[in-house]
C-alpha cells in the first residue's frame, strides 16, 4: 500500500458500520487527537478530551502535571493502547490542562492545522507498544504520524488470523498514513522499527453505495462472456462486477472513494470511456467497451548482465494517447521477452531500474506479430579523481561511497580512490574505511558528472566531538569515528544519543595533553577507566549534566567508558586539549579571540576543578554569532571605558559603546548556513550554496534540536553573568550583514513570505513578517543567572526560560511584542525598562509575559517601568507602541506574574494618544487560559489614568504587598529556591560603587502631553535639566514640584536632580 496525501473525511455525508449483521447508521467520524483537540461535532466523534486523557493516570497524580509517563493501558471507544512498559512512554503536548510528560516539539503544523499534542513510544521497534482497533470491513483508518530517525514501519495487522498485514514507511516529519481494514476484526498499530509519534487517529465507518449501469459493447460485440468489471480505490481495494447477458451489472462499493476502472478476462479489450467514477452515493456509471487490435512483439535481450535481468522494467509508451497499456513480460532466466502491442500504433521503449544502461533500439510499431531484440548498452562513464593530501596508510583505507541524487537506489562502492569511474549525473560523497580512526569527510558539496572527467578537492578533518546523530550505531557496529565499542551500544539518532547498558563500553581515543567532556541525561551510571561511579536519575533530557577526565597517558591511546548498571545516555563526548586556566580573556578584533565563541571553546578545554568564573571582556562592536552556554559560571562584560546598550537608526545601529550578540533565524524559514544543530556554520552554507539547495529544515519555535525558538544565545549551564550587553534577535528587526550573504528559503506552510535582502532593511518589523525568534533562551540547567544592564532585544518570543532556571534581570531593558517574556523560569526583573516594540499595524499590540509555571515560583517585575522603544532610534515605528497586555497565561491556573510598583508611561499613538500603554483590562486569556496567580500593586500609571476597576475580574489587585499564598513581595523571596540565593543585594552595591547605575532612586516621573513633557511626582527642590539629542542642553531649571515644559517636536533628554537621586530618560515629543 501507499501513503495516500488527500482528506476523505470532509466528504463524508453518511457512515455506515455493522454490527450483528445489519447496517445501522452513524454519520460521523471517529477521532482520537492526543492533544484533546476538538474537532468540528457535525463531522467527527472526539473520542478525547481533558477529562478523557487525565482520566488515564492515577488519582495521585494531579490533573494537567507534567513530568508524568503514560500508564501501560487505556481503552477509550473501540481504541486500545497497550504497553509493555508504564515508566517510558509519554504524551507530550502543549495542552497543559493536560497530564503529560512535557511539551517537547510540539506544536507542530500540519496543512493548515496545528497539533498540539502526540502519543510518542520510547522504544525502538517493541512490538509490544500498540494500539488496538475493533474494526468492521471496510473501516478506513488515517493516521498522523512521523518516526523519530525516519526509518518507521506503521504496521497495520489483523490479529488471531492469517490475514492483513500493510505497512507504511514513516519519515520524520509529519503526515497521513490510511488503511482500510478488508475483514472485520481486530487490528494492531505498531512501529517495528523505529519510535513512532501518533498525533491523531480517525476512524470512518464504511458507507455503501451502490454503482451499477450497462456496458456499451457496440464496439466490441464480439467481447467474451465472463468478463469482468474492476473497481479499485485510492486505498488499493479491489470490487468486481460481472455483467449480466445484457451487459447490466450492479456493485456494492465503499462510498466516499474514487474509483479507478479496467478490464479483466477480456484481453484486447479496452474501456473507451472514462475509466474513473467517484462515488459518494447510489451511482450510474456507464462504461464505454472497444476492441484493441493486438500484435505480439517478442525478442531477446542483448547487453544486459544477468543480474539485472530480475531489476528489468520494460516500458512501452505509444506516440498519441491509448487507454491500452502494454504489459511486458520478461524471463529473467532466459533474457527473453513478450508484449501486446496495438497493431500500427508508434512506441517508445525504455527501461526502468537499470539506469547503468540505456536502450540503443528504443522506437517500435508493428502490424503483425514480430521479432525484436531489444540491445543494451552501457551508459558512458567518466574519471573521477579526488584529490586528497594525506598518508599512503589512511589514503588505502577510503572507500569512497557515490549516491546518485536523482536515483537514490544507485549508490557506488569504490575500493580506493584511484579508479573511479562515474556516469553523467549529480553525486553525494561519503566515504567509509576509517571508523576504527578518529578521521572524517570535510563537509563535501556534491560531485557533479557531465559528459566529461572531473576533480574534486576533499580533505579529511580529525574526529573530537561524537554527538551520535549522524551515523546510525546498531548493537553489532564496533567502531564510529575512532570509538571503539565492546558489548552492543547503540543510538538514537532523532535525539542524538548513545545508550549503554549492561556492561557495554566505548573507548575514545585521545592524545597526551588532552582530556574528555562527556555530556549526559536522563539516566546515567557509569564510570572511566574504572574510576569513580558518574550518575544522574534527572529523568529529564533538557537537563544536560558534564563531567571532565583528563587524560594520563604520555602516547596516544584511549579512556575507557564503561556502563555500571541500568541504561547510561551520553549525549556527546568531546576530546580537547587541555588551556591552562585564565581568569579572564579577551575578544576583539586585535585581541587572543575574535569571536566569543572561540573564547567559549577555549574555555571549555580549561582545568576548572573548582568552576571558579571566567570574565569574557568583549570590545564594543557588532557580533554576529550565535552562542551556547554549556559551561559553568561564564561572565559576558562590555570592556568598553563607558559601556552603554543604546540604539540608533531604528535599532539597526549600535553606539560605539555597545557589544551586541546578534543572529536572524526565525520561524517559518529554512537557512542555507543552518546546521542539524539549528546553529549557524560556515561550511554548511558554502557547501549548501554549491549544492544549490539545503536539506536540513529548521526545526523553529520549540526546543528541538536545541532550537529554543531559534534563539541567539541557549544558556544550559549554571552561573552565567553578562554585564552592558544587548542580546538581540534581528529576524524581526532589521536584515543583518550574515542574513543578507545567506540563501532564506520560506517553508511551503507556515512563513510570512519572501523576506528582503538589503542589509538594513526595517521591513521585517511590520507585523506581516513578525513571527518567533527568540534573543535569549534558559534550559532548566541554566539556572542562577544574571543579566546586569543589558538589552534583550525581539518581538515574538524574545526573552524564554525553562521552569528550573531562575534569572535575574537587574536594570536595563526587555524589548518585545507578542509574548515576548515567556516559559516557565523563575524571573526576578529589577528596576528594569519593559519596552514594547511593535509596528504600527492595528494588530501589533504587546503581550509583555506568557509565563508557565507549574510549581516553581514565576515572574516578578520589581519596580520596572513599562514603555516602548523610541521611533526612529530603537524602532522604524513613527510612534510610541500602541496599549497592550501585562500578558496572558501560557500555562493556566498555575502560571504566576507580579508587577510590583510599576511605572506605565503613556503613548502618543494615533488613536490612543495621552493613553496608558497598558489597556485598561490589563490581562488576556487568549493563549492557555487563566490564572489566579497575576498581580498587580502600587501601579502608577504616567497618563493620569487609574484603570484598576477595569482590570481583568481573574486578576489580582493587592492593597498589601503580599501574594495570596502569604508570600511577601520581595525580590529573595523570588531567587531563593532551596539555596537561599539572594544576588540582588550585591547587585545593589555594585551600583553605588561603580555608579553605573541606569535608573536612579528619584521617584521623579517624566510623561508627555501634546507638545509638553510633564515633570510629576516631584517630591523635594529638584534641578531640572533638557538636553537635544547631540547632548546640547537646552533648558535648566530649578523646581519645587510638578511642572510642564512646552517642546519642539523631536527626541529629547530629561534629567531631574535632587538629594533623593537622578533620573534621566529619552523623552518624544509628537
Amino acid at each position: 500500500m501507499k501513503t495516500r496525501y488527500f482528506l476523505p473525511f470532509l466528504a463524508l455525508i453518511l457512515n455506515l458500520s455493522f454490527s450483528n449483521n445489519c447496517i445501522c447508521a452513524q454519520t460521523k467520524t471517529d477521532v482520537w487527537d492526543f492533544g484533546a483537540d476538538q474537532l468540528d461535532e457535525a463531522t467527527y466523534n472526539n473520542m478525547l478530551d481533558v477529562a478523557t486523557i487525565n482520566a488515564w493516570y492515577p488519582s495521585s497524580v494531579t490533573p494537567g502535571s507534567a513530568g508524568n509517563t503514560l500508564p501501560s493501558s487505556f481503552t477509550v471507544g473501540i481504541l486500545s493502547w497497550t504497553s509493555n512498559s508504564s515508566t517510558s512512554d509519554r504524551l507530550r503536548t502543549s495542552n497543559t490542562d493536560l497530564t503529560r510528560y512535557d511539551s517537547n516539539a510540539v506544536p507542530v503544523s500540519w496543512g493548515s492545522q496545528t497539533l498540539r499534542g502526540y502519543l510518542y513510544v520510547n522504544s525502538g521497534g517493541n512490538l509490544n507498544r500498540f494500539f488496538t482497533l475493533n474494526l468492521n470491513e471496510d473501516d478506513e483508518v488515517t493516521i498522523l504520524a512521523k518516526s523519530q530517525n525516519g526509518t518507521g514501519k506503521m504496521t497495520f495487522e489483523l490479529t488471531g488470523e492469517t490475514g492483513q498485514k500493510d505497512v507504511h514507511d514513516l519519515t520524520k516529519t509529519v503526515d497521513e498514513y490510511t488503511f482500510v481494514a478488508q475483514k472485520t476484526g481486530s487490528y494492531k498499530i505498531y512501529d517495528s522499527v523505529d519510535k513512532p509519534f501518533y498525533y491523531r487517529i480517525y476512524r470512518k465507518p464504511a458507507t455503501y453505495a451502490t454503482v451499477s449501469g450497462t456496458v456499451d459493447v457496440s464496439k466490441a460485440t464480439d467481447i467474451p462472456a465472463g468478463y469482468t468489471l474492476v473497481f479499485t480505490n485510492e486505498a488499493g481495494k479491489v470490487w468486481t462486477a460481472t455483467p449480466d447477458e445484457t451487459h447490466n451489472y450492479s456493485v456494492q462499493v465503499p462510498a466516499g472513494y474514487t474509483y479507478n476502472v479496467s478490464l479483466d478476462n477480456a484481453n484486447s479489450y479496452i474501456i473507451t470511456s472514462d475509466t474513473q467514477v467517484q462515488v459518494t452515493e447510489n451511482t450510474t456509471y456507464n462504461p464505454k467497451i472497444g476492441k484493441v487490435l493486438l500484435k505480439t512483439l517478442s525478442g531477446e535481450l542483448l547487453g544486459l548482465p544477468a543480474d539485472l535481468l530480475s531489476k528489468l522494467t520494460l516500458i512501452f509508451t505509444p506516440a498519441v494517447a491509448s487507454e491500452y497499456t502494454p504489459d511486458a513480460e520478461i524471463n529473467t532466466v532466459s533474457g527473453a521477452y513478450s508484449v501486446a502491442l496495438e497493431s500500427g500504433m508508434n512506441y517508445v521503449i525504455s527501461a526502468a531500474g537499470i539506469n547503468d544502461y540505456f536502450i540503443l533500439n528504443d522506437s517500435i510499431s508493428i502490424d503483425a506479430d514480430s521479432t525484436l531484440n531489444i540491445n543494451f548498452e552501457a551508459k558512458p562513464t567518466y574519471k573521477v579523481t579526488l584529490n586528497l593530501s594525506e598518508t599512503p596508510e589512511i589514503v588505502s583505507l577510503i572507500k569512497p561511497v557515490f549516491t546518485n541524487l536523482d536515483e537514490p537506489e544507485y549508490a557506488y562502492e569504490f575500493a580506493d580512490i584511484d579508479n573511479i569511474i562515474l556516469r553523467d549525473g549529480v553525486y553525494s560523497l561519503e566515504i567509509d574505511g576509517l571508523d576504527e580512526h578518529p578521521l572524517q569527510l570535510g563537509l563535501t558539496s556534491n560531485v557533479k558528472v557531465d559528459g566529461e572527467a572531473v576533480a574534486k578537492d576533499i580533505y579529511l578533518i580529525p574526529v573530537n566531538i561524537w554527538s551520535f546523530e549522524d551515523k546510525q550505531i546498531t548493537a553489532s557496529t564496533t567502531a564510529y569515528k575512532g570509538m571503539i565499542f565492546s558489548g552492543a551500544p547503540y543510538n538514537e539518532q532523532g535525539k542524538g544519543h548513545l545508550v549503554l547498558k549492561n556492561a557495554d563500553t566505548a573507548k575514545v581515543p585521545l592524545m597526551p595533553g588532552e582530556k574528555m567532556i562527556i555530556n549526559y541525561y536522563y539516566s546515567a551510571n557509569f564510570c572511566v577507566d574504572d574510576g569513580d561511579p558518574v550518575s544522574t536519575s534527572s529523568g529529564s533530557t533538557s537537563q544536560l549534566e558534564t563531567k571532565e577526565f583528563v587524560y594520563q597517558g604520555t602516547s596516544n591511546g584511549y579512556m575507557t567508558i564503561k556502563n555500571l548498571s541500568g541504561t547510561t545516555y551520553i549525549t556527546e563526548v568531546r576530546t580537547a586539549m587541555i588551556v591552562p586556566y585564565s581568569a579572564e580573556v579577551f575578544v576583539g578584533q586585535d585581541k587572543e579571540y575574535q569571536s566569543v565563541n572561540e573564547a567559549l571553546q577555549a574555555i571549555r578545554s580549561m582545568e576548572r576543578p573548582d568552576n571558579d568564573t571566567i570574565k569574557i571582556w568583549i570590545e564594543p562592536g557588532n557580533y554576529e554569532e550565535m552562542l551556547v552556554i554549556d559551561v559553568p559560571n561564564i561572565a559576558l562584560i562590555n570592556a568598553a571605558e563607558n559601556p552603554d546598550i543604546a540604539l540608533s537608526n531604528k535599532g539597526v545601529d549600535i553606539s560605539p559603546n555597545a557589544v551586541r550578540i546578534t543572529s536572524y533565524y526565525g520561524h517559518g524559514y529554512n537557512y542555507f548556513s543552518m546546521k542539524n544543530n539549528q546553529k549557524w556554520d560556515a561550511d554548511v552554507l558554502r557547501v549548501n550554496k554549491e549544492n544549490g539547495y539545503t536539506e536540513y529544515a529548521n526545526t523553529g519555535s520549540g526546543t528541538t534540536n536545541g532550537s529554543y525558538w531559534n534563539a541567539t544565545v541557549v544558556v544550559s549551564a549554571p552561573g552565567f553573568y553578562a554585564e552592558n550587553i544587548i542580546f538581540e534577535n534581528s529576524f524581526n528587526q532589521y536584515i543583518s550583514k550574515k542574513e543578507s550573504e545567506d540563501v532564506v528559503v520560506e517553508w511551503d506552510s507556515g512563513g510570512k513570505g519572501t523576506r528582503p535582502t538589503d542589509i538594513g532593511n526595517t521591513g521585517v518589523q511590520n507585523k506581516s513578517f513578525v513571527e518567533r525568534a527568540a534573543a535569549i533562551a534558559y534550559t532548566k540547567s541554566g539556572d542562577k543567572s544574571v543579566l546586569y544592564n543589558c538589552r534583550i532585544i525581539g518581538r515574538q518570543d524574545s526573552f524564554y526560560g525553562d521552569e528550573g532556571a531562575r534569572v535575574v534581570v537587574y536594570k536595563g531593558s526587555l524589548m518585545g511584542a507578542t509574548d515576548y517574556i515567556f516559559g516557565g523560569m523563575t524571573l526576578v526583573a529589577y528596576q528594569t525598562e519593559l519596552a514594547m516594540n511593535t509596528s504600527e499595524a492595528s494588530t501589533d499590540v504587546s503581550y509583555i509575559t506568557a509565563a508557565q509555571q507549574q510549581s516553581s515560583r514565576g515572574f516578578l517585575f520589581f519596580e520596572n517601568t513599562i514603555t516602548s522603544a523610541l521611533p526612529g532610534v530603537e524602532t522604524a515605528s513613527a510612534f510610541l507602541s500602541k496599549p497592550g497586555y501585562f500578558g496572558r497565561p501560557w500555562r493556566a491556573a498555575t502560571s504566576e506574574v507580579v508587577f510590583y510598583n510599576t511605572t506605565i508611561n503613556a503613548t502618543n499613538n494615533p488613536g490612543h494618544n495621552g493613553k496608558s500603554l497598558i489597556l485598561p483590562i490589563g490581562w488576556n486569556n487568549t493563549l492557555g487560559g487563566e490564572s489566579d496567580k497575576v498581580y498587580e500593586y502600587g501601579t502608577i500609571e504616567k497618563s493620569g489614568e487609574n484603570n484598576q476597576s477595569s482590570r481583568a475580574t481573574w486578576s489580582h489587585l493587592l492593597t498589601e504587598p503580599t501574594l495570596n499564598d502569604g508570600t511577601a513581595i520581595n525580590t529573595f523571596n523570588f531567587t531563593k529556591g532551596n539555596d537561599n540565593w539572594d544576588p540582588i543585594p550585591a547587585l545593589k552595591s555594585k551600583d553605588e560603587a561603580t555608579g553605573t547605575t541606569k535608573l536612579s532612586q528619584s521617584d521623579v516621573v517624566f510623561y508627555t502631553i501634546d507638545n509638553k513633557l510633564v515633570v510629576s511626582n516631584v517630591k523635594l527642590d529638584s534641578l531640572v535639566e533638557i538636553f537635544r539629542l547631540d547632548g546640547k542642553l537646552f533648558l535648566s531649571k530649578r523646581i519645587k514640584g510638578n511642572e510642564s515644559f512646552n517642546l519642539d517636536n523631536g527626541i529629547w533628554i530629561a534629567r531631574a536632580v535632587s538629594q533623593q537621586g537622578a533620573k534621566t530618560e529619552k523623552i518624544m515629543i509628537r
